[in-house]
Order: structure tokens, then sequence, then C-alpha cells
């Protein structure tokens, strides 16, 4: 009678633990979500404000920031072709972004920030934009070697981000980036 106690008993945890061992496959959108919806524009419009700095952050959310208002300051740079100063800056979003993804590795459209507050959380999508410019950057200064080193760093962070959320942006910078892979094996 015991034994049969503990062989029903082996038998729910057993279930149980199966029940608990699958994880939920997220449902994917038919349709990724559009430009209007994610684009850098809102991305840098939501982290404006006071600039945050390395040392001054507490918690993941001034991280985000910080890298944020890095990639803003370092696209503007890239405009007045500013390489060494945008390249400084990117590398400098790079490690904000890096960090927050020790903690959370997935993009969202809507991450919940507090209560009801919510943003826009790219940080694989950014980083992936990052080193695609970093790439181009290195590439017109001649240096094709680190140049494909970041170009392999984007695609490995644009698969992270479609792979949580999908969006027109990054299916955009995936097919920019698998065009530029493709050209360099040529």
């Amino acid at each position: 009678m015991r034994s049969n106690w503990v062989k029903f008993s082996l038998l729910i945890v057993w279930i149980a633990f199966q029940g608990c061992a699958t994880t939920d496959i997220p449902i994917m959108r038919k349709d990724p979500l559009p430009l209007k919806a994610v684009h850098i524009e809102a991305i840098f419009e939501e982290n404006e404000g006071l600039e945050i700095r390395e040392e001054d952050c507490k918690e993941l959310r001034d991280f985000y920031r910080g890298g944020v208002q890095r990639k803003a300051k370092a696209e503007r740079r890239l405009k007045e072709k500013a390489y060494p100063e945008a390249m400084r800056l990117f590398h400098g979003s790079n490690v904000f972004f890096e960090t927050i993804l020790k903690y959370i590795p997935e993009d969202s459209a809507k991450y919940n920030l507090f209560e009801d507050t919510h943003i826009l959380f790219f940080p694989n999508l950014l980083l992936a934009d990052n080193y695609l410019k970093m790439s181009k950057i290195c590439h017109a200064q001649g240096n094709r070697w680190q140049a494909n080193r970041h170009l392999k760093k984007a695609q490995t962070y644009i698969e992270k981000s479609l792979r949580s959320e999908q969006t027109e942006w990054g299916f955009t910078l995936q097919s920019e980036i698998q065009f530029l892979v493709a050209a360099e094996k040529k």
C-alpha cells in the first residue's frame, strides 16, 4: 500500500515537473511593428533630459537612458563626419546597453517602466544599429577587419532583437546587415 502511495506521489511530482519544464512559446505577430510605432526619434524623445553618466546610474532604466543619450550624440557626430568622436560615443552607448542585457535580455515595445508608464525598450536593436554604424565608419576609414568584427556583432544583436520583438526597423537593419555581410564575402 505504501509502495503505491510513493509511486503515485512520484507520478504527481513528475507531471508537475513536466508542466513547469515546458516554456510558453511567445505568440509571434503576423505583421511586425510598423516604423511609425517604433523608430529612433521616438526612443530619443523618451530619453531626453538631464544627461546620465555611468557613475550616476542606480537602476537599469538609468543605464538604458544613458545608452540612448550617448547614441543620440553619436548620431549627431556621425552626420558631422566626426568619426573618432562618433566611435567613442557609440562604444559608450554599447557599454550601457550591454550592462542592461545582463539582466533584461529581451526587447519590448511596451516595457513597463513603472505603474502605467510604458517605454520603447530596445537594447538589442539599438546595439545592432550602433555596431552597424561603427562598421560603416571603420569601413570608410579603411579598417576592413574591424568593420567585419562590428558587422558580426550587429548581426548577433539584430537576431536577438527580432526573436523578442519583431519590428519593421529591425527587419530593415537585418536586410542591410545581411547585404553588407554578403558583399564582404565576395
